[in-house]
Formats: structure tokens, sequence, C-alpha cells
């Protein structure tokens, strides 16, 4: 039987979702050429079969890769789960990991269950990270995360949604202090057609339709624009500018403000709610802790 080392098995199945030696080393804290050098190692304690096939340009799996990404992914999480189960009875909750886009949805619930949470358990605590703009999904995929906030609706086949941080908040149009809306005290649908709105961005599909639909009321094109945005100061300087409008929800307008930018009610698009979301079918003891903290502190409807 081969000597394989658990960091071996963590490895290779952060290199198999990745198909990237940069990537991967930087997602277990090492460089390439270690993850190489790691590699290498786990394929000759193997036999000497190939898991990757590796050019300059190219990583991917080999049929032997396949076959060991399929069969190990699920004992290794099953391993994971029974050590961190027993350390769970021994010790209650640890540390959960939270992604949230920005602190301006939900906010004022998740803080107080985190304050709850860690004053509860002894040694338990929450960490906060910031999810990308483009793939705000993706660290809860990739098992960087336990939890996200999202906005909703959300309805992924791999996600479940959990407990509301926030309800029935009101929809906005942010819009620069120069631009042709800005002296409107309530805007519709159909008043965006007009103008070049910001392309829902990094949205699953439902949410984007939810944000703004790509047609108005009486089915005229809303036109939207691609604008590369990397944060919400460049979202701002943006709107401030007066290139774009911003269909977003109110807490987004009152937490992000600026001098040269408004937020004008969206009358006829229904409130918005933001929520908690975990990975369908994962076993988490300390996720489903704070879950239950959070249940006792959401929002009336």
């Amino acid at each position: 039987m081969p000597d394989v080392e658990m960091r071996e098995m963590r490895l290779f199945l952060v290199l198999a979702e990745e198909l990237h030696f940069g990537r991967a080393a930087e997602r277990l804290g090492l460089t390439a050429s270690r993850v190489s050098q790691v590699l290498n190692t786990l394929e000759r304690k193997l036999g000497g079969q190939r898991l990757f096939n590796r050019t300059s340009r190219v990583v991917d799996l080999t049929a032997a890769g396949r076959v060991l990404q399929s069969e190990l992914a699920p004992a290794v999480a099953g391993l994971d789960l029974v050590l961190h189960t027993a350390r769970f009875r021994h010790t209650g909750p640890g540390v959960v990991r939270v992604g949230l886009l920005n602190a301006a949805s939900g906010v004022d619930v998740l803080s107080r269950a985190i304050e709850r949470f860690e004053a509860t358990y002894a040694g338990a605590s929450v960490q906060l990270s910031t999810t990308p703009f483009d793939d705000r999904l993706g660290p809860l995929r990739r098992r960087e995360i336990d939890l996200v906030v999202t906005r909703l609706p959300l309805d992924q086949p791999d996600i479940v949604v959990g407990p509301a941080l926030s309800v029935a908040d009101q929809r906005v149009v942010m819009v620069g202090r120069t631009h042709p809306l800005a002296d409107r005290t309530v805007l519709s649908v159909e008043d965006l057609a007009d103008h070049d709105v910001r392309r829902p961005y990094g949205l699953t599909p439902e949410l984007a339709e939810a944000t703004c639909p790509p047609r108005t009321p009486s089915g005229r094109p809303i036109h939207f624009v691609d604008a590369e945005v990397d944060d919400n100061a460049q979202l701002l300087y943006l709107l401030a500018r007066g290139r774009l409008v911003h269909p977003t929800v109110a807490p987004f307008a009152a937490h992000f403000h600026h001098p040269d930018v408004v937020a004008i009610p969206l009358a006829d698009l229904p409130p918005s709610s933001c929520a908690l979301a975990a990975l369908k079918g994962v076993d988490n003891p300390d996720r489903d802790s704070f879950i239950d903290v959070v249940e006792q502190m959401r929002p009336s409807t």
C-alpha cells in the first residue's frame, strides 16, 4: 500500500479543480514549483502513473487522474467530516467563513449574529471575506468559504438558501447628478430603456433578471453596457461622470454614497431580500451552529 500523505491528496484535488499550477499554488500557500514536486512524488507513490497531462499552456487530467479524483474527493471529504465532527463534539463550534460582496446588505442582522455566536461558544469565530464581482459564488463552490451572503432570488441546483438577513429592500437606480434622470422623484423600468444601464455582472441568470429585466413591460429592450468595474469606488466614479445608470437596492446606495450620485426609487420592481446560502449536501457542524444563531435573529417578513 503506498504511503500517501493527506497533504499530497489535498494538493492533487486542488490541482484537479484549478488545472493551473499557479492558481493551485496560491490556494495552497505554496510555490508552483513546490506543487509540481509534490505531484511528482504522489505519481511515483502510485506506481509512476501520470495524473495530469502537462504542457507549457495546458494542464489536464489523464484518464487515471479523472478516476482518482472521482474516488478520492468523497473519501477525503468524508475523512474531513469525521475529524471535524470529533473536534466539534469536544470543543463546540470553531471558525465559520462567510463571504460577502459588500457590507451594505443584511449587515445589521449578520453583525448581531456574529456577536452572539462568538459570545455563546468559547473559541468560536466568524471570518468575513470579500467575494469577487465576477465570481460571487465561486468561493463557496470551491469550499473556500462556508456561507455566502447573496441577493435573492437564487435558484442553483448545488446551493441551498438559508435564513434571510434583510427583507423588502427598496429597489433604486443610482445615477450621476448631471444625468437626465437625476431630477426625477421616481422611476420605472420603462424609463431605463432610453439610457445606458450597467449590465448585471457576476450574477446568476435569475438574479440578473430580477435586478433589471432585459425588456420593459411594453417590450422595449434595455440597452445594457459592459462596464469593467473591479470595486465599488470605480463604479461610483463612472456613475458620477454620467456614463451609466445602475439599478440596485437602497441599502447599497446608502452605504456607498457619493456627493455626485443620487439614488431614485424604482417603482415597478418588487422589493429585494438577501440571505445566507450554503453548498447543498455538505455537512458542516460549525456552519450549522452559526445558521441556528442567525435563525434566531432573522428579520420579520
